[in-house]
C-alpha cells in the first residue's frame, strides 16, 4: 500500500489521490464495520450508497481529510480489491509463492515472479510489498471469490460419469462399423466380415471392461470426496457451536439459530473466529434480531 503523504495529483488524472497508511487503515476499518453491522450487504461487491456511508464514517475518523465517496473511496476500494485478488491468485493458483503472515508480504523467487507477471499484470509490484490489511480484506472480498467457484456437486460428478460412458460406447461402435466398411472395400485376401465382427466384439468387450473399471474407480473417488466433505462440514459445525457456547447469555435455541445463520455464510464464519470478544457479543445480538 502507498506510504507517501496524501494529496491530489494535478493535471492528467487530477482526481487520483495518494493515500497514506493511516487513511488506508481507517478505510478498511470502516468497510469491516459496515460488513459486520449488516447495514450494508457486502456479498458480490458493495451496493450503491455504501461508499456514501463510508464517506460519513471517515469524516468522523479523519476530520478535514476531504475524502469523498466518488472518486476517492470508490477508486481506492477498487484498487485494494484488485491487489487482494492478485495476491490470492498467486497463493492459490501459482507455484513457488508463499505468504509471510508476520510481514504481510508475498514471498517468491524473482524469476518466478517475473514469469507470473507476464500473464497476470495485476500482480506487478506486489512481490515483497507489505499488504497489512490482507486479513481484514479477506473478510470483505473473500466471498466474492468463493461465489461460482465451489467444488463439483454429486450431480455434476454423476453427469460427468454418464458422459464419459456414453462417449466410450460411441467410440466402440465406430470401431465396429469401420471394420465392416473397410472389409467391403478390400480384396479377398483380407479377413471376412465375420472375422472383423468377431474382432470388433472382442475389442468392444475389452473396452467395456476398461470403461466399467474406470467408472467404478471414478464413482469410488466421488463417494470418498463426498464423505470427506461431509466430515469437514461436521467438523466446521462443531467448531462454530463450540465458539458460540463460549459467549454469555445464549440459550440452546439462540445457539441453534446462530449456527444456521453463520454456517450459511463463509464470511460470517470468519467473523465469528476473528472478531474481538466484545464486538462478537454485539454482533451475535444483531444476528438474533434478524427476521
Amino acid at each position: 500500500m502507498d506510504s507517501t503523504s496524501s494529496g491530489q495529483i494535478r493535471g492528467r488524472g487530477r482526481n487520483k489521490r495518494v493515500w497514506t497508511p493511516s487513511e488506508d487503515e481507517k478505510l478498511v476499518e470502516c468497510l469491516v464495520e459496515l460488513c459486520v453491522s449488516g447495514k450494508v450487504k457486502c456479498d458480490n461487491g458493495f451496493k450503491p450508497g455504501a461508499f456514501l456511508q463510508v464517506e460519513k464514517m471517515l469524516e468522523e475518523k479523519l476530520p478535514n481529510s476531504g475524502l469523498k465517496a466518488s472518486p476517492h473511496i470508490e477508486s481506492r476500494v477498487k484498487t485494494l480489491k484488485k491487489q487482494f485478488n492478485a495476491i490470492m491468485d498467486m497463493l492459490t493458483h501459482g507455484s513457488g509463492f508463499s505468504w509471510d503472515n508476520g510481514k504481510k508480504i508475498v514471498l517468491c523467487d524473482q524469476d518466478v515472479f517475473e514469469g507470473w507477471v507476464k500473464r497476470h499484470k495485476d500482480a506487478n509490484g506486489l512481490r515483497l510489498k507489505p499488504f497489512p490489511h490482507f486479513d481484514d480484506l479477506s473478510l470483505i472480498f473473500g466471498k466474492d471469490r468463493a461465489n461460482g467457484k465451489g467444488a463439483m456437486s454429486a450431480t455434476d460428478i454423476l453427469e460427468e460419469l454418464d458422459q464419459v460412458e456414453a462417449s466410450n460406447d460411441i467410440g466402440v461402435d465406430d470401431l465396429e462399423v469401420e471394420a465392416i466398411v473397410s472389409h467391403t472395400n478390400t480384396k479377398a485376401s483380407t479377413p471376412s466380415i465375420m472375422e472383423c465382427s468377431s474382432q470388433s466384439r472382442r475389442k468392444r468387450a475389452r473396452n467395456d471392461d476398461t470403461t466399467l473399471i474406470n467408472v467404478m474407480t471414478r464413482t469410488c473417488n466421488a463417494l470418498e470426496s463426498l464423505v470427506d466433505n461431509f466430515n469437514q462440514q461436521t467438523e466446521r459445525e462443531n467448531r462454530v457451536v463450540g465458539e458460540l457456547k463460549k459467549l454469555p447469555n445464549l440459550n440452546r435455541l439462540d445457539i441453534l439459530k446462530l449456527s444456521q445463520i453463520i454456517m450459511n455464510d463463509p464470511m460470517k464464519v470468519k467473523l465469528l473466529f476473528n472478531l474481538d470478544e466484545d464486538l462478537k457479543v454485539e454482533w451475535v445480538k444483531q444476528l438474533l434480531q434478524t427476521p
